[in-house]
């Protein structure tokens, strides 16, 4: 099974994959399709219609599926100890980091990101739970 979000595309785009998949939601797809058409049509989307796009699709994971994504969509994948996580970014934080970026005299070489601190909250809550098993086995 294939699931592809698709953001900021046109009528006849969406239209064009309404011919493979179900359309349950405006710009949200669903269908059943081989590994060969699931990957065209993942590159007709990136290189031909250069959208912003989430394609989810069954795999043997630990999950049970796989997440792409291209362009730039409102939420991030960020992978935790082999979990694929979906943050959206704090607009707060990423404006703090930028004017904090601005005020210093050192020259970053990447940009600050608004999901650093969400790593941090769950690999400390991953350490908390790892210490409690410890603990009870004690």
């Amino acid at each position: 099974m294939v699931v592809l979000i698709l953001e900021r595309v046109k009528t006849s785009q969406r239209g064009e994959m309404s011919r493979l998949a179900i359309e349950l939601k405006p710009g949200v797809f669903v269908a059943t399709v081989g590994a060969r058409v699931r990957d065209q049509i993942w590159k007709k989307v990136c290189d031909e219609w250069k959208s912003d796009a989430l394609m989810l699709y069954s795999s043997n994971t630990e999950q049970g599926y796989v997440i792409r994504s291209n362009g730039d969509p409102s939420r991030e994948i960020v992978e935790f100890e082999g979990l694929l996580l979906m943050a959206k970014p704090d607009p707060k934080a990423s404006q703090k980091d930028s004017d904090e970026v601005k005020e210093s005299s050192e020259t970053a070489t990447e940009s600050p990101s608004p999901f650093l601190s969400l790593e941090d909250f769950f690999r400390s809550k991953a350490d908390s739970l790892s210490s409690e098993l410890d603990n009870d086995k004690e």
